[in-house]
């Protein structure tokens, strides 16, 4: 199981690859648990305002295939669920 630090990493990595620097404003992690009782990962990552709509789903499926493939060669088993948000939303939600 990787720490939290470089889930952030590979996931900022696979991210800012995908989807480019200029739509992805941070990332963050946090262990969950999948629909099935199992240990999985909670995977945010922070988009800019107005960058939605310039984000392809070509590229969330990219992200969510590198995410997975990264994690899983270095080791982590868990199941990574992806989410996207902006700042704006995060904080309506209570988020961080």
């Amino acid at each position: 199981m990787l720490d939290e630090k470089r889930i952030r990493e590979i996931v900022q990595e696979v991210a800012t690859a995908k989807l480019t620097s200029a739509n992805v404003s941070s990332v963050s992690s946090s262990a969950a648990i999948d629909s099935e009782g199992h240990d999985a990962l909670r995977i945010t990552i922070v988009i800019k305002p107005g960058s939605a709509s310039k984000i392809k789903g070509d590229a969330t499926l990219d992200t969510l295939v590198g995410i997975q493939d990264r994690l899983r060669a270095e080791g982590e088993e868990r199941f990574p669920i992806v989410e996207y948000a902006t700042k704006k939303e995060l904080n309506a939600s209570g988020g961080s």
